[in-house]
């Protein structure tokens, strides 16, 4: 058998799980805002494509899977390409810059990790547009809130994950 040497979150397990859980909450928090809070009126307009509440309440375990699956797979992403960064800032010999505010700042690596996971889940939603007789605005919201969702993972992980240079390549 191979050696996995070359696994892409080998070394990254521990830090999967330690970041994993506030992407969960993320996604179980801004889930309820989009959703239960933004969207409602939308929602309660075409309740015919809908489940009844009682059976959507009953999906409530199936909803945290799902998070949970979501939450896994966007932290062992996320751990791979901060990796890279770190790598890449640590080749330039950056290691002042690697704070809030400077050429290197967290917060701007967060930003760009979150508008691409934030366009990626966004656009599997918005696409249901297609298939599906939603109205145009619930698509342009899901996406919406998704893009923003994404945001707010990518600024949390990287603040998570945010440390001295010298832990960053690691």
């Amino acid at each position: 058998m191979e050696n996995n040497a070359n696994c892409p979150i080998k070394g990254c397990l521990g830090k999967l799980l330690c970041t994993a859980i506030p992407v969960f909450i993320v996604l179980f928090v801004m889930g309820y805002l989009i959703h239960h809070v933004w969207l409602m009126p939308i929602y309660q307009q075409t309740a015919n494509l809908w489940r009844p509440m009682d059976q959507m309440k009953d999906m409530m375990p199936l909803m945290l899977l799902y998070y949970a699956v979501l939450a896994l797979a966007i932290s062992a992403l996320f751990c791979k390409v901060k990796k890279g960064i770190m790598a890449c800032i640590a080749a330039e010999g950056a290691e002042a810059e690697c704070k809030i505010g400077g050429k290197y700042c967290p917060i701007k690596y967060g930003v760009c990790f979150g508008v691409v996971i934030g366009v990626l889940m966004g656009t599997l939603c918005a696409g249901s547009y297609i298939w599906t007789p939603i109205p145009g605005e619930l698509a342009v919201k899901w996406f919406i809130g998704d893009v923003v969702q994404g945001i707010v993972i990518g600024v949390v992980l990287m603040l998570i994950c945010h440390c001295k240079m010298k832990n960053c390549a690691k």
